[in-house]
């Protein structure tokens, strides 16, 4: 493919190349050989590559739409994010736009293509049952992010002169307000909670904001008994194995044995998605001395298992299912509202929010958020009433009723 040439104390790499569409064979000279050898091995990669393009036939948006997951998605996605992006792949891409030719498609397309695809069924599974259901809008913007991402990194690689997805216009999403528990509410919680391990999984998601995935993964050893700190390092997810094996077990940290035979998922410890999320929260001595007491009824982990702090039988992590389960059979009894275990992550931040005055960064630090705007659009009306607070304690302190209004 390029050969190297020594001419007297130089070293010339030679290839075959097109100049403005005329075959020519181009020669470059280095001082030294093995500045040429490097120079050769450059040539000789960005030759395959580009024969490959020149043979691979990627013509439809299905055999791009593959070439992106195998060149993209194994670098870059994390177990879950794989596992969802074949979702939307498998149901949605590839039976809708799989057979669409690249250069069939422009923004025009694109808008009205969009306009019918939110009138199809939504996808209908073993384990996704929406029969009669069709496509959500929200649905739709994750096809079109995909999509979009898709399409970028077409233009990169040449296949495609733009991106018809560049400026698509998608549905408005009504985004309903998230319910969650006042702070008074989980006082009822954990003051009618029996159950050990239930209450220490509620104190610790509410005081350190934890994530669900965050809170099953806790090992003893994040507890730092002297600080009074907990490490927030990792996470617990379910994934399939075919991700963990096209990934080859990238970020795992533990993978458990799964209970049933030839089962297609597993339960794994994984690290998190951003560096923001690995954190040090502070725990409040109440919390400590509820870790304390849990620990004493603890056994002994099976040898090479992570000594986690939350387990069922055998070892194995507790389930998000199962503690969902003993969670809203708790806010029955206390006659409170149905939420989600996650809205807790919510209350919580809503409460720290008011007890620091709307120290974003102080609350993002045990939240783990990787922006603090993330913060702001969702909670954004807890840091108004504190700003109107404040105009007040102004009023107060500095005008101090010296200019009364008429």
């Amino acid at each position: 493919m390029a050969s190297i040439v020594k001419r007297g104390k130089s070293y010339s790499v030679v290839y075959s190349t097109y100049i403005n569409g005329a075959h020519k064979q181009k020669w470059e000279t280095y001082h030294s050989e093995a500045e040429a050898l490097r120079r050769k091995e450059v040539v000789e990669s960005w030759l395959r590559v580009r024969q490959r393009k020149t043979t691979g036939k990627i013509e439809t948006v299905e055999q791009l739409v593959w070439a992106y997951v195998r060149l993209y998605g194994k670098s870059r996605w994390s177990l879950s994010m794989y596992d969802s992006s074949l979702g939307l792949i498998n149901n949605y891409i590839i039976p809708y736009f799989g057979s669409i030719r690249l250069h069939e498609l422009s923004p025009r397309m694109v808008a009205w293509m969009y306009g019918d695809l939110l009138g199809q069924q939504r996808y209908n599974g073993k384990f996704h049952k929406h029969p009669g259901e069709r496509l959500s809008p929200h649905t739709l913007k994750s096809v079109h992010k995909l999509l979009h991402s898709v399409f970028e990194q077409a233009v990169l690689w040449e296949y495609v002169p733009s991106n018809p997805f560049q400026r698509a216009i998608l549905p408005k999403i009504k985004s309903a307000p998230q319910p969650f528990l006042t702070p008074e509410q989980v006082h009822i919680l954990l003051a009618n909670c029996k159950d050990l391990q239930l209450k220490l999984a509620l104190e610790l998601a509410f005081a350190c904001t934890l994530r669900e995935g965050e809170l099953l993964a806790l090992t003893w050893d994040d507890v730092d008994w002297d600080e009074h700190t907990l490490r927030v390092n990792k996470t617990l997810t379910r994934a399939s194995r075919a991700a963990i094996t096209a990934l080859e077990q990238r970020d795992t940290l533990y993978i458990f044995p799964s209970v049933r035979k030839n089962a297609s998922t597993a339960l794994v410890l994984k690290a998190p998605k951003t560096d923001a999320s690995n954190r040090i929260v502070y725990l409040p001595p109440t919390v400590m001395g509820s870790l304390l007491l849990w620990k004493g009824s603890c056994g002994t982990p099976p040898e090479e298992a992570p000594n986690l702090i939350f387990t069922c039988d055998r070892g194995l992590p507790l389930q998000n299912s199962f503690l969902l389960e003993q969670f809203h059979a708790l806010l029955t009894s206390c006659s409170l509202p149905k939420v989600t275990f996650h809205s807790l992550r919510h209350s919580s931040i809503t409460y720290k929010l008011i007890l620091t005055h709307g120290n974003i960064k102080a609350v993002q630090g045990d939240s783990g958020h990787a922006q603090a705007d993330m913060i702001t659009e969702v909670y954004g009306h807890i840091l108004d009433q504190r700003r109107r607070a404040s105009a007040e304690l102004f009023e107060a302190d500095f005008f101090k009723g010296q200019f009364p209004v008429n």
